[in-house]
């Protein structure tokens, strides 16, 4: 009767108690097309939502508040934890393996 309660409790308790949830933490990389081919290929990030936005299609306030390209921030639950930003060379010089370990982190 035990092992039926214990089966059961395990059957129907949330598995994500104290975890992070994939949708809680997005990474977004802006660029502008003139610089696509300093893109970074983000699509090998575990444990969050990677998203890309060309820096030309977003609004003129959004526009304003990026000062080089490429440009990743990293949000968790909708709010900026960190950020990458270009030099004047417009590359980011970073590997993904330092987004990652920021990823797991939260």
């Amino acid at each position: 009767m035990r092992a039926l309660i214990v089966l059961a409790f395990l059957l129907f308790t949330p598995t994500s108690l104290g975890k992070v949830e994939k949708k809680d933490i997005t990474v977004l990389q802006v660029n502008t097309q003139w610089n696509k081919h300093h893109n970074l290929d983000l699509n090998g990030l575990i444990g969050c939502d990677v998203q890309f936005a060309w820096l030309e299609e977003q609004s003129d306030n959004f526009k304003k508040q990026v000062q080089t390209v490429p440009v990743i921030v990293v949000y968790y639950k909708n709010k900026p934890v960190r950020q990458w930003s270009a030099d004047l060379s417009f590359k980011l010089d970073i590997d993904i393996n330092e987004i990652q370990s920021v990823v797991d982190r939260l």
